[in-house]
Parts: structure tokens; C-alpha cells; sequence
């Protein structure tokens, strides 16, 4: 029952994490982007700290492994908004879906190709495969920095769900902290781009876009939270291909927008469910801890 509730989770972290994106896309795509996610991050802090109902416990450990942890999603986030600019989107889209086969490499190390590991092995390139023509990308013409940038933050993201199921299976700190500590880095890298590279969001009360924000806020929360929570038994990799569901969520979300569906999708969907058949990442090996409580108390 445990690993079903653990899986659970981890398919509405994606929900939430793929709602984030399509409440920034739909209702802040013409106000300023770095302005929005700093206020965003930071009132999801704020709402984390008040449903714990204390800030995280003065630990250098809990502290250093939650700004590395927060440092890395960031990172991920910049080098590949870096990328997307020089690059485009579909291209963009193509090198990430290598994060699948980096946390397989993450995860299982030296024993990867192993025969024992051939299945989850075939799981991982298939994913990879389902990913790339979801994205649809055309053969570059010239080559740049940019598909660099963005391979380089398909590692940090694969590093970044590495390491936070690493110190939540050590229970090195608990989700909820892991999960404030790693907002509020997030808020600390992203202000300077709010101050400096945007113009101010002007917060007025009676436009509505002070209620989106925290709406947006609850949204961040959640999303970190059930990320966290699940990841303190769902490892890596499987954690990389419950997120790979995330673009056909949103395909299929703007295709009842009006959007028509990308080429191929089916062929994705395809290899997509041959990866989740062959992996089975709602099976959960080794001790699992428990569900509750939900929000640890001092």
C-alpha cells in the first residue's frame, strides 16, 4: 500500500510541477518572468514555514545539503532558459530528454549495462526515444553554445533528483525542510534577475495578478513538498520517468485549449509505455518509509 501511495505522489508532484508551467505560461506570459518566480518562490517559502509551523532547525548539514540541492534545480532552470534563447524550444526539448538515461547513469553507476539491469536499460533509452519525438526537433543547420548549456542542465537536473532522494533516504533532513530551504535558495538566485534584468511586477491589489501569485505560490509549494515526499522513497530515475509524462499533460491540456497535438504523439506515447511497463516505477525496492506524518513536528 505504501509504494502505491508513494507513486501517487510522485504522478501529483508532476500534475503540480506541470500546472506551474502552464499557470506561467498562460497568466504571467506578458508580465516579468524573473519578477513573477521570485515573488513566486518566495511566498511558497513562507507557506511552507507556516504549515510546518517552525523554520528549518539551525543544522550546517540540513542547511548545506538544501542549498546545494535548491542550487542545483536552479542551476538546471538557468542553463537551460540560456539554451532555449540561442537554441529554440524543440531543440531544447530534445537535449533534455537525455536527464532519463543521465539519472540512469546517476542511479546504477557501474552496474547500468549489467545484464540484470538490461531491461530498466532498454526503459531508459525508450523514454529518451518518447521524449525526443515528442519534441520534434529539426537537424541544426550551424551549431552553438547553446546545446551545450542545455546538455549541461540536463545533468544538473539529473544530479538534482539524485541528490534530494539521497539526503531524504538518509534522512539527512526531512521533506518539508528540504523543501523550504531549497525555495528560498531558489528565491536568492532568481532575485537578482527580478531587481536588475526585469522591470518591477507591479503589484497592484485590484488587477488580480496579486491573487495569480498566490496562487502560483500554492501551486510551488505543493510541488516541491510532494516532490520531496515521494522522493524519500522513489529513487532517481524512476522519479525522471514519472516526470516524463509531464509533456503529453501538456499537449493534451492545450490541445482542449485549441492547440493542435504534436506530430507523432502517438508513436511517443508508444515508447513512452514500453519505458513505464519495463521500469514499473510505481514498484518500490527496499525499505519504504512511512507516509505519516505527513508534516514532521518538533
Amino acid at each position: 500500500m505504501n509504494q502505491l501511495a508513494y507513486f501517487g505522489i510522485a504522478l501529483l508532484a508532476m500534475l503540480l510541477n506541470t500546472s506551474v508551467s502552464l499557470v506561467m505560461g498562460q497568466a504571467f506570459s506578458h508580465t516579468a518572468f524573473a519578477s513573477v518566480m521570485a515573488i513566486g518562490y518566495g511566498l511558497a517559502t513562507c507557506l511552507l514555514i507556516i504549515l510546518q509551523g517552525h523554520p528549518p532547525a539551525i543544522s550546517g548539514k540540513k542547511w548545506l545539503c538544501g542549498f546545494a540541492i535548491g542550487s542545483l534545480q536552479s542551476a538546471s532552470f538557468y542553463l537551460e532558459m540560456a539554451g532555449l534563447l540561442k537554441i529554440g524550444a524543440h531543440q531544447t526539448a530534445a537535449i533534455m530528454a537525455f536527464v532519463v538515461v543521465i539519472a540512469f547513469l546517476f542511479q546504477y553507476q557501474k552496474s547500468a549495462f549489467s545484464w540484470r539491469n538490461s531491461a530498466i536499460a532498454i526503459a531508459a533509452f525508450c523514454a529518451l526515444g518518447a521524449l525526443s519525438v515528442m519534441a520534434h526537433p529539426v537537424w541544426p543547420k550551424s551549431w552553438n553554445s547553446g546545446y551545450g548549456l542545455v546538455l549541461m542542465a540536463a545533468v544538473a537536473l539529473a544530479a538534482f533528483f539524485y541528490g534530494n532522494h539521497y539526503v531524504l533516504k538518509k534522512h539527512i533532513i526531512d521533506p518539508v525542510s528540504l523543501a523550504i530551504i531549497s525555495l528560498l535558495t531558489q528565491t536568492i538566485w532568481i532575485t537578482p534577475a527580478a531587481l536588475f534584468l526585469t522591470r518591477p511586477l507591479p503589484l497592484d491589489f485590484h488587477s488580480g495578478v496579486f491573487f495569480g501569485l498566490l496562487i502560483l505560490a500554492v501551486l510551488m509549494a505543493a510541488a516541491q513538498f510532494c516532490l520531496n515526499k515521494a522522493q524519500q522513497a522513489i529513487a532517481a530515475f524512476p522519479m525522471t520517468l514519472i516526470f516524463a509524462i509531464e509533456p503529453f499533460v501538456s499537449s493534451l491540456f492545450l490541445w482542449i485549449k485549441g492547440r493542435s497535438l504534436p506530430p507523432f504523439i502517438g508513436i511517443a506515447a508508444g515508447l513512452l509505455l514500453i519505458a513505464l511497463c519495463l521500469a514499473r516505477p510505481w514498484v518500490i525496492r527496499g525499505r519504504k518509509p512511512a507516509i505519516l506524518p505527513l508534516i514532521p513536528r518538533k
